[in-house]
């Protein structure tokens, strides 16, 4: 149920592709998925499945970045066949998780596919 600011708890489908992205060894991916739990999402106005996510930097803190704005973790987006179709990117802003951004080549969708099943090759940062 979505709250009346549109912010509402992170689906299934989204939930799993922050755990997917964040599944690397670096001590920073570590404590961006310690915030996964914390996170509420909005979906975007665009025609690919993004969202915007907020997370509660009273119950959880932020992770000291270089840079104010980065992608923290990125994926290839693979079709029903394999193929590539695009590009995922999570976005983090002051050190908190931000924005999932799905760039779909062949606007496409994940094809009747949950979110996380379009992920292809995740990208070492």
């Amino acid at each position: 149920m979505s709250g009346a600011d549109g912010w509402e708890p992170l689906s299934e489908d989204v939930r799993r592709t922050l755990e997917l992205l964040l599944a690397g060894e670096p001590d920073a991916d570590r404590r961006f998925r310690d915030q996964i739990p914390h996170t509420r999402m909005h979906a975007s106005d665009c025609a690919c499945p993004c969202v915007y996510l907020r997370v509660d930097t009273d119950a959880v803190p932020a992770v000291p970045m270089e840079r104010r704005i980065d992608v923290i973790a990125a994926a290839s987006l693979s079709d029903a066949e394999g193929g590539y179709d695009g590009e995922v990117n999570l976005f983090a802003i002051d050190g908190v998780l931000a924005d999932l951004q799905f760039c779909d080549w062949e606007d496409k969708g994940p094809g009747g596919r949950r979110l996380w099943e379009w992920l292809g090759h995740v990208h070492p940062r």
